[in-house]
């Protein structure tokens, strides 16, 4: 900790101000990079960001406001401030590691709606998520999976949801790209009309991304998207673009 600091608040402060800069280089990755909208709320950016922001600005600080005081030697002041910021930067690489491995890599659509697949799915199975790259640009990938028709196709997928509890939107090589499949996918348009008579804040939403892109409700088309802390609903346009999505509430069971 600096020498100008003569107090456990100046050390502290100091300390906070140092933990800040770095959880803000952190949430514009997140929020850039790994969670890009609307994943960050969806698929557990904002709850992974709690835990690294009370483990990078809370813990850190906490314990330098407990331990600091000058009037110990400076070999001892230093050995304390080194192993507390050992321990932060020990339980911040954990937490950023947590973040990292949830953060959605696919999209898939199984069955009759979307499905967000965090990059720990892909990787425990030991594939490297470079193989998702023929579907895009730029992670989370989009991609379609087809229907098993006949016992011989349903076979490999049920073996693996039986033997490795395994889903088939978290099966890579089933995935195959969205072009030439979105005439499946629109059969399972959700009620939109519904949802915006039932939902306001939904509603604002949708009303929102038709006045951005200047298109209207009903020439666009509406699909939904599942993932683990609240579900979203995809707005696609007359080319088969995304052009907007509308959060619905988070899942009772993951309220804060």
């Amino acid at each position: 900790m600096t020498p100008k600091c003569k107090t456990r608040v100046c050390a502290s402060l100091t300390h906070f101000t140092a933990s800040l800069l770095i959880f803000t280089v952190l949430v514009t990755v997140q929020l850039a990079i790994w969670y890009p909208s609307p994943f960050f709320s969806a698929s557990g950016g904002w709850q992974g960001l709690k835990i690294v922001a009370l483990v990078d600005l809370v813990l850190g600080p906490l314990l330098t406001l407990v331990i600091f005081n000058t009037k110990k030697p400076f070999s001892e002041l230093a050995r304390d401030i080194t192993i507390i910021i050992v321990l932060q930067l020990s339980a911040l690489t954990w937490g950023i590691y947590t973040v990292h491995q949830q953060r959605p890599v696919a999209v898939a659509f199984w069955e009759d709606r979307f499905f967000t697949v965090p990059a720990t799915a892909i990787t425990r199975q030991g594939i490297d998520l470079d193989t998702l790259k023929r579907f895009g640009d730029k992670p989370p990938y989009y991609v379609y999976i087809k229907k098993p028709t006949t016992p011989q196709e349903w076979a490999p997928i049920l073996k693996k949801i039986e033997q490795e509890e395994i889903g088939p939107h978290q099966q890579p090589e089933l995935y195959q790209p969205l072009t030439n499949h979105f005439g499946d996918i629109y059969q399972h348009e959700v009620d939109i009309a519904q949802i915006m008579q039932t939902n306001a804040s939904m509603a604002a939403e949708i009303q929102a991304v038709l006045e951005a892109t200047n298109t209207t409700l009903e020439n666009n088309h509406y699909i939904a998207l599942e993932s683990r802390y609240r579900n979203i609903v995809l707005i696609f346009d007359t080319r088969d673009k995304l052009i907007g999505f509308a959060s619905a509430p988070y899942k009772p069971a993951e309220k804060q």
